[in-house]
């Protein structure tokens, strides 16, 4: 990488590994860098607007989202969205929470199937006495 970072998001889009935000000597960066696993090359993109160290990071439709985070005096409850085809960032809705360290996950699937796996895990659990 460009940048020494610690506490960034990470996602895979396009085959390509983006990294996002984090710290650097506990400073939060806004910084963004991807890298091309053809060329073995590591390049800044766009920055965001803010800067978020421990951000949660995923892709959903071709876009990244940048979710929470802390910009060095407090917790954020932002979100930015990153088109990688525009090389563009844009605020995104607000989570409900601030948050910082938070994973951030996108699922396929209905809630007839979570149900599922929540009543499967729950019938694999042991009782402890």
């Amino acid at each position: 990488m460009n940048q020494c970072r610690a506490g960034a998001g990470v996602v895979v889009l396009d085959g390509f590994i983006y990294v996002i935000g984090g710290f650097e000597n506990n400073v939060p960066l806004n910084s963004v860098e991807k890298y091309d696993p053809d060329t073995n090359k590591w390049t800044f993109v766009s920055p965001m607007k803010y800067c978020r160290g421990g951000v949660g990071a995923a892709t959903l439709g071709g876009f990244i989202f940048a979710v929470g985070g802390h910009n060095g005096s407090q917790y954020l409850n932002t979100v930015e969205i990153y088109d990688a085809q525009n090389d563009r960032w844009k605020m995104g809705p607000e989570i409900s929470d601030c948050r910082a360290g938070a994973g951030v996950a996108w699922c396929s699937c209905s809630a007839d199937h979570l149900n599922k796996l929540c009543l499967q895990k729950n019938k694999n659990e042991k009782e402890i006495s």
